[in-house]
């Protein structure tokens, strides 16, 4: 479904982070500011 383009996953992600913004972005996830989830992407 995803190769014949009918899911699109990528939709789902918010925010690509690094992992040194990771805690700041942790501790705030209980003021839901955005929409999607953050994926940590630069190591």
């Amino acid at each position: 479904m995803i190769a014949a383009g009918k899911r699109q996953p990528q939709k789902l992600v918010g925010k690509h982070l690094s992992l040194d913004e990771a805690p700041e972005v942790l501790m705030a996830m209980d003021r839901f500011e955005g929409l999607g989830i953050s994926v940590v992407t630069r190591f």
